[in-house]
């Protein structure tokens, strides 16, 4: 198996993004911007620890010495946007929160509720460009002579020596309360010179030029913690990847044909626990539809099914759904993509099915690349479409822009309402969308393929049934792929399967999984660990998963691939539980 064990920061050795550096611009106020007195501050410094990381880019320094959030929102655009980042370093507070008493002032130059506006108005705008936004607290500050002398009065405190830092305080604890409320990546600079340590010494006293401003080593600090904080652009990773593709007793063949490309192919298990239907088409992406039943949890798969005499005119990659409406009946639907959309409908779990039929003046691509049950009892079904297929006559749009779309039923999976768009990227081309619930129900993700190849992967995500959703944001490289398709493991973790398109990986191209939590992806980390499930032998054309999980925890995956050199790609299933993994891991 590969092991591939890089634990710590700064022993990467990774390539860098097809696209070259990456582009970091950092806003902010005298905290950020140069200074005499300082040779380097964070921004001269980060390009160098980024790449210690793995990240490839260039920084640019938006900041001004003076600047408050209310200035900064009115250069935003032109500063930040109008340079068109992969991602934006917002820090302010100092000027924000400082009363200057000695010129009479009892209250904040920008008032904590306008600081917090002005920060969340410059990350949204960043957002909505698809920028990575990083949100930093201002450092805290301490009482030198002639600032004891300047500003010694209230609401400072010249007997506290945290006296000068109190109004800070609270506006660096608005920093954190926006970060969580967003969601978005923080860095706690103010927490961090306060309590961190170094040869069981507090750097407190050591990281500031003035009572005010970071020192160069203070600078130093920021720099290493912002490059933490944007791994997640890294093109590489560092959790280990287990290779089960050599473990012949797991792979089971579905079908295989002689000269024949057989792909792509979706799957459904049925209520007997055992039973999985699946289907794929006989050409890559396009082509009439073969159609398999296993009865033995996919140890083993009989003789093609016949098919309606539609199923062969089918020019996309069919996907299964399990449905129920309202009364409880329960269906199984197939959808074949391009325009227009189309439909097929077995009431018998898969014994009869319907002809394809339009679903209604509308089509996509990889139609439905995943439908998810709401708690309405509705139900929602996500693709994507380049402009080609959404209406008849459509055209790819120049330059080229991808739209995540989605439709509704309410009718137990029968009719469809006329998609909206739901997500679109100004640099990343987002499709295949693959959704999952979060544990506790409240939240819909879905994970996103990024077809340009010049950046990790992203994901959505809906905190109200799939109303509204959020701006795409940004993988690690651990999750980024294509075709994602999840299951919940009966310990709470996740098994995502997909094509690997990790811009540098050991296993680039092959079929894979990641194994971690809800949260590792939310938090923007890199999960547990990965596993090669099949070496594909050319290219990366495979990987277009069917993933169930059985009720004894074993997880049932099948997809398609160049499993044999010189060969047309065939259909394999391979069946694994975690547990069995986990004990392939390193002690």
């Amino acid at each position: 198996m590969i092991l591939r064990m890089v634990g710590v920061v700064g022993l990467m050795a990774l390539v860098g993004l097809a696209q070259g550096p990456l582009l970091v611009v950092a806003i902010g106020d005298s905290a950020t911007a140069p200074r005499p007195g300082v040779e380097q501050v964070y921004c001269d410094r980060l390009a160098s620890d980024l790449e210690d990381v793995g990240v490839k880019a260039r920084v640019m320094n938006a900041g001004v010495r003076g600047d408050t959030t209310r200035h900064a929102l009115e250069r935003f655009r032109r500063d930040v946007l109008d340079r068109r980042p992969d991602a934006v370093v917002i820090q302010f507070g100092l000027n924000d929160g400082s009363v200057d008493v000695f010129r009479g002032a009892t209250g904040p130059r920008v008032p904590v509720d306008e600081y917090v506006a002005n920060l969340e108005a410059m990350a949204d705008a960043a957002l909505e460009r698809g920028v990575v936004v990083v949100l930093m607290t201002p450092n805290p500050i301490r009482w030198t002579g002639p600032l004891r002398k300047r500003y010694g009065k209230k609401p400072y405190d010249v007997t506290r020596v945290d006296g000068f830092d109190l109004v800070n305080q609270r506006y660096a604890e608005a920093v954190r309360g926006l970060a969580k409320r967003r969601e978005l990546p923080l860095v706690d600079v103010h927490s961090t010179y306060n309590n961190a340590t170094e040869n069981g010494r507090p750097i407190m006293d050591t990281v500031l030029l003035d009572g005010l401003h970071p020192n160069d080593r203070g600078h130093a600090v920021v720099s290493r913690l912002l490059a933490h904080r944007l791994r997640r652009l890294a093109p590489g990773y560092t959790i280990p990847v287990v290779d089960i593709s050599g473990e012949m007793q797991r792979q089971h063949l579905v079908d295989q044909e002689a000269g024949q490309y057989l792909g792509h192919p979706t799957t459904v298990l049925l209520d007997d626990g055992s039973t999985i239907l699946c289907v794929y088409p006989k050409g890559h992406g396009k082509g009439g539809i073969v159609y398999k039943r296993s009865t033995d949890g996919g140890r083993t798969w009989g003789a093609r099914l016949p098919t309606p005499a539609s199923w062969a005119t089918s020019r996309e990659v069919p996907t299964l759904h399990r449905v129920e409406d309202a009364s409880g009946k329960k269906r199984v639907i197939m959808w074949s993509g391009l325009y227009p959309a189309r439909l097929a409908v077995s009431e018998d779990d898969g014994g009869t099915w319907s002809e394809l039929k339009p679903a209604g003046e509308w089509g996509g691509i990889v139609v439905m690349g995943c439908l998810e049950r709401m708690k309405n009892g509705d139900y929602i079904a996500l693709f994507h479409d380049d402009g080609r297929f959404i209406s008849a006559g459509g055209r790819r749009e120049n330059p080229s822009r991808f739209y995540v779309y989605q439709t509704r039923s309410r009718d137990g999976g029968l009719t469809w309402s006329p998609p909206r768009k739901i997500a679109t990227h100004e640099k990343a081309h987002l499709c295949e969308p693959g959704i999952i619930r979060s544990p506790d129900g409240s939240r819909l993700l879905v994970l996103l393929r990024e077809n340009s190849r010049k950046l990790n992967g992203f994901y959505i995500f809906s905190d109200d049934e799939g109303e509204t959703w959020s701006k795409p944001r940004m993988l690690p490289a651990a999750l980024t792929g294509d075709r994602h398709t999840a299951v919940y493991a009966p310990d709470g973790r996740l098994f995502i399967s997909f094509r690997d398109r990790t811009l540098d990986s050991p296993t680039h191209g092959d079929w894979v999984g990641w194994v971690g939590t809800f949260q590792d992806i939310v938090q923007g980390q890199e999960g547990q660990y990965r596993v090669r499930i099949m070496d594909n032998k050319k290219g990366s054309d495979c990987a277009y998963p069917g993933v169930l999980i059985l009720a004894d925890g074993t997880i049932v995956t099948t997809t398609y691939g160049h499993w044999s050199a010189g060969e047309s790609p065939y259909i394999m299933t391979v069946r694994f539980k975690l547990s069995e993994l986990d004990k392939k891991l390193p002690r």
